[in-house]
Protein backbone atom coordinates (compact mmCIF):
# COMPACT_ATOMS: atom_id res chain seq x y z
CA UNK A 1 0.00 0.00 0.00
CA UNK A 2 2.79 2.38 0.58
CA UNK A 3 4.84 1.64 -2.98
CA UNK A 4 1.54 2.12 -4.09
CA UNK A 5 0.70 5.40 -2.18
CA UNK A 6 4.27 6.91 -3.72
CA UNK A 7 3.58 5.84 -7.24
CA UNK A 8 -0.33 7.89 -6.89
CA UNK A 9 1.73 10.66 -5.20
CA UNK A 10 4.96 10.84 -7.76
CA UNK A 11 2.13 10.64 -11.17
CA UNK A 12 0.18 13.57 -9.13
CA UNK A 13 3.53 15.57 -9.01
CA UNK A 14 4.31 15.17 -12.38
CA UNK A 15 0.68 16.68 -13.62
CA UNK A 16 0.80 18.94 -11.18
CA UNK A 17 4.60 20.04 -11.82
CA UNK A 18 5.11 18.66 -15.43
CA UNK A 19 6.57 15.50 -16.62
CA UNK A 20 9.77 15.70 -14.46
CA UNK A 21 10.36 17.19 -10.78
CA UNK A 22 12.61 20.14 -10.99
CA UNK A 23 15.07 20.73 -8.19
CA UNK A 24 14.28 24.62 -8.22
CA UNK A 25 10.69 25.99 -6.74
CA UNK A 26 7.51 25.17 -8.93
CA UNK A 27 4.21 27.10 -8.23
CA UNK A 28 1.02 25.76 -10.06
CA UNK A 29 -1.91 28.34 -10.07
CA UNK A 30 -5.68 26.92 -10.49
CA UNK A 31 -9.08 28.60 -10.32
CA UNK A 32 -13.01 28.07 -9.83
CA UNK A 33 -15.90 29.44 -9.36
CA UNK A 34 -18.36 28.30 -6.17
CA UNK A 35 -22.12 28.46 -7.67
CA UNK A 36 -24.90 29.44 -5.48
CA UNK A 37 -26.67 33.10 -4.74
CA UNK A 38 -23.50 34.73 -4.58
CA UNK A 39 -21.01 32.77 -6.65
CA UNK A 40 -17.28 33.23 -5.13
CA UNK A 41 -14.16 32.66 -7.16
CA UNK A 42 -11.27 31.20 -5.32
CA UNK A 43 -7.96 30.38 -6.61
CA UNK A 44 -5.77 27.36 -5.43
CA UNK A 45 -2.25 28.59 -5.32
CA UNK A 46 0.33 24.85 -5.23
CA UNK A 47 4.12 25.60 -4.37
CA UNK A 48 6.74 22.80 -4.34
CA UNK A 49 10.22 23.87 -2.89
CA UNK A 50 13.27 22.00 -3.50
CA UNK A 51 13.83 20.96 0.25
CA UNK A 52 10.17 21.06 1.61
CA UNK A 53 7.14 20.18 0.20
CA UNK A 54 3.74 20.88 -1.14
CA UNK A 55 2.46 23.96 0.50
CA UNK A 56 -1.14 25.22 -0.64
CA UNK A 57 -2.82 28.28 -0.03
CA UNK A 58 -7.01 29.52 -1.52
CA UNK A 59 -7.37 32.70 -2.09
CA UNK A 60 -10.91 34.00 -2.05
CA UNK A 61 -10.75 36.94 -4.59
CA UNK A 62 -14.60 38.12 -3.98
CA UNK A 63 -13.38 38.72 -0.01
CA UNK A 64 -9.69 39.65 -0.64
CA UNK A 65 -9.13 36.85 1.68
CA UNK A 66 -6.31 34.78 1.74
CA UNK A 67 -6.08 30.92 3.46
CA UNK A 68 -3.12 28.70 4.09
CA UNK A 69 -3.97 24.74 3.69
CA UNK A 70 -0.69 23.11 4.24
CA UNK A 71 0.40 20.14 2.46
CA UNK A 72 -2.37 18.47 0.32
CA UNK A 73 -3.13 15.05 0.45
CA UNK A 74 -3.28 12.50 -2.09
CA UNK A 75 -5.41 9.48 -2.06
CA UNK A 76 -6.72 7.18 -4.31
CA UNK A 77 -5.69 9.40 -7.06
CA UNK A 78 -7.58 12.60 -5.84
CA UNK A 79 -6.33 15.94 -4.78
CA UNK A 80 -7.98 16.77 -0.90
CA UNK A 81 -7.16 19.77 0.92
CA UNK A 82 -9.13 21.53 4.28
CA UNK A 83 -9.43 24.72 5.54
CA UNK A 84 -8.86 24.48 8.63
CA UNK A 85 -10.33 28.34 9.59
CA UNK A 86 -13.78 27.01 8.90
CA UNK A 87 -13.65 23.16 8.49
CA UNK A 88 -14.73 23.63 4.66
CA UNK A 89 -12.64 20.49 2.48
CA UNK A 90 -12.33 19.63 -1.01
CA UNK A 91 -11.46 16.66 -3.06
CA UNK A 92 -11.01 16.17 -6.83
CA UNK A 93 -10.09 14.41 -9.25
CA UNK A 94 -7.21 15.69 -11.96
CA UNK A 95 -7.92 15.22 -15.67
CA UNK A 96 -5.33 12.82 -17.41
CA UNK A 97 -4.23 15.88 -19.19
CA UNK A 98 -3.37 18.27 -16.03
CA UNK A 99 -6.04 21.01 -17.00
CA UNK A 100 -8.79 20.17 -14.80
CA UNK A 101 -9.43 19.39 -11.14
CA UNK A 102 -13.33 18.29 -11.34
CA UNK A 103 -14.19 17.57 -7.20
CA UNK A 104 -16.53 18.85 -4.50
CA UNK A 105 -16.55 21.51 -1.86
CA UNK A 106 -17.98 21.16 1.72
CA UNK A 107 -18.18 23.92 3.78
CA UNK A 108 -18.09 21.10 6.88
CA UNK A 109 -17.88 17.57 7.46
CA UNK A 110 -21.88 17.43 7.58
CA UNK A 111 -22.26 19.94 5.20
CA UNK A 112 -23.52 20.41 1.60
CA UNK A 113 -21.66 19.13 -1.11
CA UNK A 114 -21.41 21.71 -3.77
CA UNK A 115 -19.64 21.06 -7.05
CA UNK A 116 -16.41 22.66 -7.69
CA UNK A 117 -14.28 23.03 -10.87
CA UNK A 118 -10.14 24.19 -10.78
CA UNK A 119 -8.85 25.38 -14.17
CA UNK A 120 -5.41 25.40 -14.66
CA UNK A 121 -4.32 29.03 -14.91
CA UNK A 122 -0.88 31.52 -15.42
CA UNK A 123 0.31 34.53 -13.88
CA UNK A 124 -1.34 36.39 -16.65
CA UNK A 125 -4.49 35.17 -16.53
CA UNK A 126 -5.17 34.51 -12.22
CA UNK A 127 -7.75 36.02 -10.86
CA UNK A 128 -5.42 36.35 -7.82
CA UNK A 129 -3.68 38.96 -9.64
CA UNK A 130 -4.25 42.23 -7.73
CA UNK A 131 -4.53 44.78 -11.07
CA UNK A 132 -6.25 47.38 -9.34
CA UNK A 133 -4.66 50.88 -9.78
CA UNK A 134 -3.78 51.97 -5.81
CA UNK A 135 -1.27 52.44 -3.44
CA UNK A 136 -0.92 51.13 -0.47
CA UNK A 137 0.58 52.89 3.06
CA UNK A 138 0.00 51.63 6.59
CA UNK A 139 -0.74 53.92 9.55
CA UNK A 140 -0.26 53.43 12.90
CA UNK A 141 -3.45 54.30 14.77
CA UNK A 142 -1.88 53.30 18.58
CA UNK A 143 1.57 51.91 19.45
CA UNK A 144 2.01 48.58 18.03
CA UNK A 145 -0.84 48.55 15.30
CA UNK A 146 -0.54 49.71 12.08
CA UNK A 147 -3.98 49.75 9.91
CA UNK A 148 -3.46 48.89 6.30
CA UNK A 149 -4.88 52.13 4.43
CA UNK A 150 -5.65 51.71 0.35
CA UNK A 151 -5.74 54.61 -1.87
CA UNK A 152 -7.34 54.50 -4.88
CA UNK A 153 -7.45 57.92 -5.90
CA UNK A 154 -9.22 60.07 -7.08
CA UNK A 155 -10.52 63.84 -7.00
CA UNK A 156 -13.25 65.72 -5.02
CA UNK A 157 -15.11 64.70 -1.61
CA UNK A 158 -13.11 62.14 0.12
CA UNK A 159 -15.00 58.81 0.69
CA UNK A 160 -13.89 56.14 3.23
CA UNK A 161 -14.91 52.65 2.50
CA UNK A 162 -15.05 50.00 5.23
CA UNK A 163 -15.63 46.55 4.82
CA UNK A 164 -17.69 44.01 6.72
CA UNK A 165 -16.10 40.73 9.02
CA UNK A 166 -13.98 39.06 7.84
CA UNK A 167 -13.29 41.18 4.50
CA UNK A 168 -10.77 43.91 4.39
CA UNK A 169 -10.49 46.55 2.03
CA UNK A 170 -9.51 44.75 -0.96
CA UNK A 171 -12.96 43.53 -1.17
CA UNK A 172 -13.51 47.28 -3.14
CA UNK A 173 -11.10 46.47 -5.55
CA UNK A 174 -13.51 46.59 -8.53
CA UNK A 175 -16.11 48.82 -6.68
CA UNK A 176 -13.94 51.70 -5.98
CA UNK A 177 -13.03 52.58 -9.41
CA UNK A 178 -16.12 53.45 -9.90
CA UNK A 179 -16.09 56.94 -7.93
CA UNK A 180 -13.46 57.79 -8.03
CA UNK A 181 -14.29 59.90 -11.33
CA UNK A 182 -16.20 61.89 -8.17
CA UNK A 183 -14.26 61.32 -5.20
CA UNK A 184 -11.28 60.86 -3.51
CA UNK A 185 -11.52 56.97 -2.52
CA UNK A 186 -10.09 55.25 0.76
CA UNK A 187 -9.97 52.00 2.66
CA UNK A 188 -9.19 51.31 5.49
CA UNK A 189 -8.39 47.07 6.48
CA UNK A 190 -9.86 46.78 10.21
CA UNK A 191 -6.96 45.88 12.81
CA UNK A 192 -7.24 41.93 12.93
CA UNK A 193 -7.86 40.78 9.55
CA UNK A 194 -5.61 40.84 6.14
CA UNK A 195 -2.22 42.29 6.74
CA UNK A 196 -3.13 45.04 9.73
CA UNK A 197 -1.64 44.37 13.13
CA UNK A 198 -3.74 41.20 15.11
CA UNK A 199 -3.77 42.83 18.85
CA UNK A 200 -5.02 39.95 21.24
CA UNK A 201 -8.54 39.01 20.57
CA UNK A 202 -10.03 40.13 23.44
CA UNK A 203 -13.65 42.41 23.67
CA UNK A 204 -11.23 45.55 24.75
CA UNK A 205 -9.08 45.97 21.86
CA UNK A 206 -11.97 44.77 19.20
CA UNK A 207 -15.41 47.29 21.25
CA UNK A 208 -16.95 49.06 18.32
CA UNK A 209 -15.36 52.27 19.70
CA UNK A 210 -11.91 51.20 19.54
CA UNK A 211 -12.59 50.27 15.83
CA UNK A 212 -14.77 54.04 15.34
CA UNK A 213 -11.58 55.33 17.21
CA UNK A 214 -9.06 53.73 14.58
CA UNK A 215 -11.00 55.13 11.43
CA UNK A 216 -10.97 58.45 13.13
CA UNK A 217 -7.59 58.06 13.65
CA UNK A 218 -6.66 57.31 10.16
CA UNK A 219 -8.93 60.19 9.21
CA UNK A 220 -6.71 62.65 11.33
CA UNK A 221 -3.39 61.42 10.19
CA UNK A 222 -4.39 61.76 6.05
CA UNK A 223 -5.59 65.05 6.72
CA UNK A 224 -9.16 64.38 5.66
CA UNK A 225 -11.34 67.25 5.80
CA UNK A 226 -14.59 65.91 6.78
CA UNK A 227 -15.08 62.55 4.87
CA UNK A 228 -18.36 60.70 3.70
CA UNK A 229 -17.50 56.97 5.37
CA UNK A 230 -19.31 54.18 3.58
CA UNK A 231 -19.49 50.80 5.75
CA UNK A 232 -20.68 47.06 4.58
CA UNK A 233 -22.11 44.95 7.02
CA UNK A 234 -20.80 45.19 10.65
CA UNK A 235 -18.64 48.17 9.87
CA UNK A 236 -22.27 49.94 10.50
CA UNK A 237 -20.89 49.77 14.05
CA UNK A 238 -18.05 51.93 13.30
CA UNK A 239 -20.21 54.39 11.50
CA UNK A 240 -22.47 54.56 14.43
CA UNK A 241 -19.64 55.12 16.98
CA UNK A 242 -18.57 57.78 15.10
CA UNK A 243 -21.64 59.37 14.33
CA UNK A 244 -23.29 59.64 18.06
CA UNK A 245 -19.66 60.65 19.68
CA UNK A 246 -17.64 62.74 17.11
CA UNK A 247 -20.06 63.61 14.54
CA UNK A 248 -18.66 66.91 13.48
CA UNK A 249 -15.57 65.16 11.96
CA UNK A 250 -17.68 63.45 9.40
CA UNK A 251 -19.57 65.00 6.56
CA UNK A 252 -22.22 61.97 6.65
CA UNK A 253 -22.48 57.91 6.93
CA UNK A 254 -23.87 55.30 4.11
CA UNK A 255 -24.79 51.53 5.58
CA UNK A 256 -24.38 49.38 2.98
CA UNK A 257 -27.01 46.87 4.46
CA UNK A 258 -24.97 47.64 7.96
CA UNK A 259 -28.29 48.59 9.82
CA UNK A 260 -28.25 45.66 12.17
CA UNK A 261 -29.11 46.15 15.60
CA UNK A 262 -25.22 46.60 16.27
CA UNK A 263 -25.57 50.01 14.66
CA UNK A 264 -29.11 51.11 15.16
CA UNK A 265 -30.54 49.05 18.49
CA UNK A 266 -33.25 47.43 18.42
CA UNK A 267 -34.67 44.53 20.70
CA UNK A 268 -34.96 41.63 18.33
CA UNK A 269 -33.62 37.91 18.50
CA UNK A 270 -31.18 39.40 16.42
CA UNK A 271 -30.04 42.12 19.58
CA UNK A 272 -29.17 39.25 21.57
CA UNK A 273 -25.12 39.63 21.40
CA UNK A 274 -25.63 44.03 22.11
CA UNK A 275 -27.74 43.30 24.99
CA UNK A 276 -25.79 40.42 26.61
CA UNK A 277 -22.48 42.71 26.30
CA UNK A 278 -24.68 45.42 27.83
CA UNK A 279 -25.28 43.24 30.93
CA UNK A 280 -21.61 42.56 30.76
CA UNK A 281 -20.30 46.18 31.39
CA UNK A 282 -22.92 46.68 33.89
CA UNK A 283 -21.67 43.73 35.79
CA UNK A 284 -18.17 45.32 35.58
CA UNK A 285 -19.09 48.24 36.56
CA UNK A 286 -21.18 47.13 39.88
CA UNK A 287 -17.53 45.05 40.57
CA UNK A 288 -15.34 47.80 39.68
CA UNK A 289 -17.68 50.77 41.86
CA UNK A 290 -15.01 51.92 44.36
CA UNK A 291 -17.78 52.26 47.11
CA UNK A 292 -20.67 50.31 49.22
CA UNK A 293 -23.00 53.05 47.91
CA UNK A 294 -22.00 52.70 44.31
CA UNK A 295 -21.70 48.86 44.22
CA UNK A 296 -25.73 49.81 46.19
CA UNK A 297 -27.04 52.05 43.75
CA UNK A 298 -26.08 49.91 40.85
CA UNK A 299 -27.24 46.75 42.56
CA UNK A 300 -30.71 48.73 43.10
CA UNK A 301 -31.13 49.71 39.15
CA UNK A 302 -30.19 45.83 38.12
CA UNK A 303 -32.60 44.15 40.52
CA UNK A 304 -35.06 46.89 39.35
CA UNK A 305 -34.54 46.68 35.62
CA UNK A 306 -31.94 44.89 34.59
CA UNK A 307 -32.16 41.64 35.35
CA UNK A 308 -36.14 41.22 34.49
CA UNK A 309 -35.38 42.83 31.26
CA UNK A 310 -32.29 40.29 30.68
CA UNK A 311 -34.57 36.98 31.74
CA UNK A 312 -37.21 38.04 29.41
CA UNK A 313 -34.01 38.39 26.58
CA UNK A 314 -32.91 34.73 27.67
CA UNK A 315 -36.23 33.22 27.14
CA UNK A 316 -36.77 35.13 23.97
CA UNK A 317 -33.42 33.58 22.57
CA UNK A 318 -33.97 30.24 23.97
CA UNK A 319 -37.54 30.39 22.03
CA UNK A 320 -35.13 31.48 18.63
CA UNK A 321 -32.39 28.52 19.51
CA UNK A 322 -35.39 26.12 19.70
CA UNK A 323 -36.70 26.61 16.36
CA UNK A 324 -33.27 25.92 14.63
CA UNK A 325 -31.76 22.61 14.14
CA UNK A 326 -28.84 21.30 15.97
CA UNK A 327 -25.50 21.58 14.48
CA UNK A 328 -22.03 19.61 15.26
CA UNK A 329 -19.38 21.77 17.32
CA UNK A 330 -16.47 23.48 15.21
CA UNK A 331 -13.82 21.70 15.59
CA UNK A 332 -10.89 22.98 18.00
CA UNK A 333 -8.43 23.51 15.19
CA UNK A 334 -11.30 25.78 13.93
CA UNK A 335 -11.92 27.63 17.58
CA UNK A 336 -8.09 28.21 17.75
CA UNK A 337 -7.89 30.06 14.64
CA UNK A 338 -6.87 33.85 14.45
CA UNK A 339 -9.90 34.90 12.17
CA UNK A 340 -12.59 33.04 14.81
CA UNK A 341 -10.74 34.06 17.67
CA UNK A 342 -11.12 37.74 16.03
CA UNK A 343 -14.06 38.07 14.98
CA UNK A 344 -15.55 36.38 17.92
CA UNK A 345 -14.00 39.68 20.38
CA UNK A 346 -15.81 42.34 17.53
CA UNK A 347 -19.41 40.77 18.39
CA UNK A 348 -18.18 40.48 21.85
CA UNK A 349 -17.77 44.09 21.39
CA UNK A 350 -20.61 45.18 19.95
CA UNK A 351 -22.31 48.04 21.20
CA UNK A 352 -26.17 49.58 21.63
CA UNK A 353 -26.42 52.75 19.44
CA UNK A 354 -29.77 54.66 19.28
CA UNK A 355 -28.68 58.58 18.41
CA UNK A 356 -26.62 59.36 15.38
CA UNK A 357 -26.21 62.96 15.26
CA UNK A 358 -24.73 63.43 11.14
CA UNK A 359 -26.48 63.08 8.02
CA UNK A 360 -26.75 59.04 6.97
CA UNK A 361 -28.13 57.05 4.10
CA UNK A 362 -28.84 53.23 5.35
CA UNK A 363 -29.28 51.09 2.27
CA UNK A 364 -30.94 48.07 3.03
CA UNK A 365 -31.07 44.44 0.98
CA UNK A 366 -34.78 42.78 1.29
CA UNK A 367 -34.09 39.36 -0.09
CA UNK A 368 -37.23 38.35 -1.84
CA UNK A 369 -39.35 35.77 0.15
CA UNK A 370 -39.90 32.29 -1.04
CA UNK A 371 -42.77 31.35 -2.67
CA UNK A 372 -43.80 27.51 -1.33
CA UNK A 373 -44.79 24.72 -3.18
CA UNK A 374 -48.39 22.68 -2.24
CA UNK A 375 -46.29 20.05 -0.91
CA UNK A 376 -43.99 22.00 0.44
CA UNK A 377 -42.12 20.01 3.76
CA UNK A 378 -41.62 20.82 7.47
CA UNK A 379 -37.70 22.43 6.24
CA UNK A 380 -38.83 24.43 3.69
CA UNK A 381 -41.91 25.70 5.80
CA UNK A 382 -39.29 26.30 8.75
CA UNK A 383 -36.77 28.71 6.20
CA UNK A 384 -39.37 30.35 5.17
CA UNK A 385 -40.94 31.47 8.29
CA UNK A 386 -37.18 32.23 8.96
CA UNK A 387 -37.07 34.52 6.23
CA UNK A 388 -40.15 35.82 6.93
CA UNK A 389 -39.04 36.83 10.70
CA UNK A 390 -35.90 38.29 8.84
CA UNK A 391 -38.09 40.55 6.76
CA UNK A 392 -39.58 41.81 9.93
CA UNK A 393 -36.47 42.38 11.52
CA UNK A 394 -35.27 44.39 8.25
CA UNK A 395 -38.54 46.25 8.71
CA UNK A 396 -37.91 47.52 12.45
CA UNK A 397 -34.44 48.29 12.05
CA UNK A 398 -35.51 50.29 9.02
CA UNK A 399 -38.37 51.83 10.98
CA UNK A 400 -35.12 52.50 13.75
CA UNK A 401 -33.26 54.55 11.17
CA UNK A 402 -36.24 56.89 10.39
CA UNK A 403 -36.87 58.10 13.64
CA UNK A 404 -34.15 59.60 13.50
CA UNK A 405 -35.56 62.30 11.79
CA UNK A 406 -34.67 64.09 8.22
CA UNK A 407 -30.94 63.55 8.53
CA UNK A 408 -31.52 60.11 7.93
CA UNK A 409 -32.85 58.36 4.56
CA UNK A 410 -33.35 55.25 4.13
CA UNK A 411 -33.36 53.39 0.67
CA UNK A 412 -34.45 49.58 -0.11
CA UNK A 413 -33.24 47.32 -2.40
CA UNK A 414 -35.30 44.16 -3.34
CA UNK A 415 -33.86 41.06 -4.57
CA UNK A 416 -30.38 41.76 -4.76
CA UNK A 417 -27.91 40.12 -1.93
CA UNK A 418 -25.57 41.17 1.29
CA UNK A 419 -22.84 42.56 -0.56
CA UNK A 420 -25.35 44.96 -2.74
CA UNK A 421 -22.35 47.03 -4.21
CA UNK A 422 -22.04 44.11 -6.52
CA UNK A 423 -25.66 42.60 -6.50
CA UNK A 424 -26.88 46.48 -7.30
CA UNK A 425 -23.65 48.37 -8.27
CA UNK A 426 -25.85 50.75 -10.42
CA UNK A 427 -28.50 51.41 -7.89
CA UNK A 428 -26.23 51.52 -4.78
CA UNK A 429 -23.65 54.28 -6.73
CA UNK A 430 -26.46 56.42 -7.62
CA UNK A 431 -28.18 56.60 -4.15
CA UNK A 432 -24.88 57.19 -3.12
CA UNK A 433 -24.28 60.12 -5.37
CA UNK A 434 -27.98 61.70 -5.06
CA UNK A 435 -26.87 61.49 -0.55
CA UNK A 436 -23.55 62.75 -1.17
CA UNK A 437 -24.53 66.13 -3.50
CA UNK A 438 -27.25 66.79 -1.06
CA UNK A 439 -24.89 67.25 1.81
CA UNK A 440 -23.69 70.61 3.14
CA UNK A 441 -20.00 72.06 1.79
Amino acid sequence: MGKLKSVVMLWLFSILFGSSLPAQSVTVIWQGVLPGGVPERVVLTLSKGQSDGVSSTLYAVDHAQSYELGPPAFASGKLIFRLPENGASYEGNMSADGTTIVGTWKWSDNGKVIPLTFARATEQTSWGVDRTLHKISFITVEPGIRLEVVDWGGTGQPLVLLSGLGDNAHVFDTFAPKLISKYHVYGITRRGFGVSAVPQPIPENFSADRLGDDVLAVVKQLKLDHPVLVGHSIAGEELSSIGSRHPEDVAGLIYLDAGSPYAMYVHSPQSFLVDWNEMARKVRAITDAPTPQQQRALIADMLHAGLPEYEQELRDRQTFLGELSDEPPPSTEKLNTRSYRVAQAVHDGEQKYTQIKCPLLAIFNEPIPTVLEPNADDKAKARAQREKENLKQIDQQEEAFRRLGANAQIMTISGGNHYIFRSNEVDVLRDMDEFIAKLPR
